[in-house]
């Protein structure tokens, strides 16, 4: 006779079973989500397709991109931190989120202790540009307007805290005027402005830049890193123009903290792999970026060294207006 205890052991067997089975399911066994925290259409949002895709193919699983907006890049990262450390959840992010946002502004999470570093992806510098219509040819000539009609030149950022602002910045220490700034949600929206001649000028991640510059949309007045990019080689590098002015940047992944092992170490390697792929080395070579080969151990090192870096930078820089 089947009595109502038989039927709750039974229901409780059953339950316990299927739980040691999911948990005993080789990772992955579903598709994975991918959180970008800014905005489609944008460099970050490119790379982060590219790179689902080709780990997705590697992972035998399908990683789903979501933009999660807001705040710079802070939503989504703190979305990042509070999901689930099974290696379901990971996110693309940069330097300019994970190690320099913390110094400029009071966040949710520590950008150092709540992630687990994965594996970089690409470096970048970024492009003072302006319109293909616009009358300004030169870096000389943006900061002539600008300091004959202090506080008229629009200056698009990407949003508070991001590279694009950092560098707005810089420019305007350098060269010792204002800019009146416009921050928006990510850089897409920036360049439909600048595009649409509604904002003068932005900096904006090289990726970005290339594809517009190629199509002759705009004008790159200078780049950000050490030298003269590689695709854009009559753009002056801004050191060039005012001496020790470099900023560089890069893109890597990460994921909540305490990622088992295992997790971490499979995505590490499929990402180093794929550095090495002849269709993500197209993709990053048609964009003028740089491969960043690194390993999860690297990254998380090259994470905390950049912290601690650009934590005694800002500290010298003047106080920025809130």
């Amino acid at each position: 006779m089947v009595t109502r205890r038989t039927l709750v052991k039974s229901a409780l067997a059953f339950t316990t079973w299927r739980g040691v089975a999911q948990a005993q399911q080789p990772w992955p066994a579903r598709p994975i989500r991918l959180i970008c925290p800014l905005s489609a259409g944008g460099p970050t949002d490119a790379l982060a397709r590219q790179v689902a895709k080709q780990l997705g193919t590697s992972l035998g699983q399908s990683l789903v991109v979501e933009n999660v907006l807001g705040a710079a890049g802070q939503v989504g990262l703190d979305q990042l931190r509070r999901s689930p450390a099974d290696g379901y959840t990971i996110g693309i992010s940069a330097n300019t989120i994970q190690a320099i946002a913390p110094h400029l502004r009071k966040l949710p999470y520590d950008t150092i202790k709540d992630f687990t570093a994965l594996g970089g992806l690409a470096g970048f510098p970024y492009a003072l540009m302006v319109s293909a219509k616009s009358p300004i040819n030169s870096v000389q000539d943006l900061v002539a307007r600008a300091k004959a009609e202090p506080g008229k030149l629009v200056a698009g950022s990407a949003g508070v805290g991001t590279g694009t602002e950092l560098t707005i910045a810089m420019l305007a220490q350098h060269a010792g005027l204002s800019f009146n700034q416009v921050n928006y949600k990510g850089s897409a929206p920036v360049t439909q402005d600048l595009l649409a001649g509604n904002i003068d000028f932005t900096m904006d991640v090289i990726s970005s830049t290339v594809p517009m510059w190629k199509q002759g949309m705009v004008k790159v007045l200078a780049t950000t890193g050490a030298k003269r990019h590689k695709v854009i080689k009559d753009a002056p590098a801004m050191n060039e123009i005012y001496p020790g002015f470099e900023f560089s940047a890069w893109f890597a992944m990460y994921g909540p903290a305490d990622l088992p092992a295992a997790v971490t170490h499979r995505i590490s390697d499929e990402l180093l792999a794929i550095q090495k792929t002849q269709e993500f080395q197209a993709f990053i070579e048609n964009r003028g970026l740089d491969a960043m080969p690194a390993s999860a151990e690297q990254l998380a090192k090259s994470t905390r060294d950049e912290f601690a870096k650009w934590g005694e930078l800002i500290a010298k820089m003047p106080k920025r207006e809130s």
